[in-house]
Parts: structure tokens; sequence; C-alpha cells
């Protein structure tokens, strides 16, 4: 934090963080490889995954996934069940990217390129960004991203004013409240 000095590590808080570095190292290496290789397979697609819930802010890792998912589309493109299965996967993987770190850029508009789609229900959406929202109603990801589910659901102007009144009343110096009203 701001002010506060740094407090050496124990030694044993040292070897497990350079332990931690050394596990996130290997496992971007790996991704790399697979990346540049173009390999989608799904053993290639999970080392992603455990990458992107480990550092969420790995844009590359998240142009990885929406090329994997392209491949992945193009390859089931005549099975309705099957791109639908591919999306919601992809959802579940930006809700726990989001679980680790709920400002990360990338997976906010990973979300909202899943739901371009066109194949997916945003009808969680706002269970979701309500969760999000609870944890920090101040979070300007949340609210951006809730302008585009809301577009997306046609939702009434009245509706989102009501909604964004009540976050008001919650908490009156909540300025990504105000500034979406």
């Amino acid at each position: 934090m701001h002010g506060r000095p740094r407090k050496p590590l124990k030694p044993e808080d040292a070897a497990a963080s350079a332990a931690k570095a050394e596990k996130l190292r290997v496992l971007q290496s790996q991704f790399l490889h697979n990346h540049h290789n173009h390999i989608y397979s799904k053993e290639a697609v999970e080392l992603s995954t455990k990458l992107l819930e480990t550092n969420p802010e790995l844009y590359t890792a998240w142009n990885y996934r929406k090329l994997a998912v392209q491949h992945k589309l193009t390859e089931n493109d005549s099975d309705p069940d099957s791109l639908k299965s591919i999306l919601d996967e992809e959802l579940r993987v930006v809700e726990s990217a989001l679980r680790q770190n709920f400002k990360s850029y990338g997976a906010w508009h990973h979300r909202k390129w899943i739901l371009s789609k066109g194949h997916s229900s945003i009808d969680n959406e706002l269970r979701l960004l309500d969760k999000f929202q609870k944890a920090d109603s101040r979070n300007f990801h949340a609210w951006n991203y809730r302008r585009f589910v809301a577009a997306s659901m046609n939702r009434s102007e009245e509706d989102e004013l009501k909604y964004t009144e009540d976050m008001i009343c919650n908490n009156f110096s909540n300025y990504s409240a105000w500034h979406n009203r």
C-alpha cells in the first residue's frame, strides 16, 4: 500500500514465492509454444485456462483463447449444442479468472466477445454483475459491462436508472454509479 514500508520476506515466504514464479514461467513457456505453433488441442486449451486462472492479466492468453474458440467453432459449426457448450465453457473460464481479479480488462473484454457470438444466454449476466458489484460497487469494468448487457437485453432506461439510483443510495460517493446515471 501507499506510504507503508515493505517488510522483508521471511525465508519460507521467499522460497514459496520463488517456487510459484518458476511454476508460472514453465506454464508460460509451454503456453507460448502452443500459441506460436497454433496448437488448439484440449490439453493446450486447458493449459491456457490454468495460466489465466493464475494470472488473468495475460492479454496474449485471452487472444489465444479467441483463436482456439474460433478453431473449435469452425470444426463444430453444424451442431448448435456443441457451439453453446464451447461458449459456455469460455464463460466459465472468464468467470473463474474474474474471481481471481475482477478488474481484469482482458477478462471483461473476452466475456463481451463471447456474448457477441450470439450463442450464449445473457440471463445469468446480471446476477453475475450483482455479485461483482457487491464486492466492489465502484468497479468501472463491471459498470461498463453492465451497459453492454443492458443494451443486449434491451432493458429499459427506467430500469437501469432505478438500479443506478439504488446503488447511489447505498453509497453516495459511488462515482461509477453517478457516471453510469
